[in-house]
């Protein structure tokens, strides 16, 4: 039972580790195609972020990859993030990307974007202004709630 209780730390926690690819500044990121058009999606950021401007492409062992969406959970609990600028290759926010940003006042979401997450908004107490273009088809439950 013990050695049972032990390989299944051991998974969990290499699973852990293949959460996202590889990081390139306050981001971290997931590869969602591997071969052209190469594509990834933002799928973290440190905690401590205060403003993040989302690139439009990133770099990675000399690939270049074009940002096509912001992952589930990705800015999570970044209770310091006040700004955060998307650019027009994001198409979609995933569920709870921004949920519990406490600090984020504004968010302006582009013509790109065709869908917005479950709770992606959620709990963001000091979100005052919002802009959402006519290219956003789907907005998930409680996209804004609280």
């Amino acid at each position: 039972m013990k050695k049972l209780f032990l390989l299944f730390v051991a998974l969990l926690a290499t699973t852990s580790l293949w959460a996202y690819d590889f990081q390139s500044g306050d981001l971290y990121y997931k590869i969602t195609s591997s071969s052209a058009p190469y594509t990834v999606e933002v799928m973290d950021a440190e905690w401590s972020i205060t403003f993040s401007i989302i690139p439009e492409t990133v770099t990675y062992n000399g690939i270049t990859y074009s940002v096509t969406s912001i992952g589930n959970h990705a800015f999570r609990e970044c209770t310091s993030l006040t700004s955060v600028t998307i650019p027009n290759t994001i198409m979609i926010i995933g569920s709870s990307a921004f949920t519990n940003c406490s600090s984020l006042t504004s968010i302006t979401i582009p013509n790109s974007v065709t869908s917005i997450g479950d709770r992606a908004f959620y709990s963001c107490d000091s979100l005052t202004s919002i802009t959402i273009p006519n290219s956003v088809t789907s907005i998930g439950n409680y996209a804004f709630y609280g």
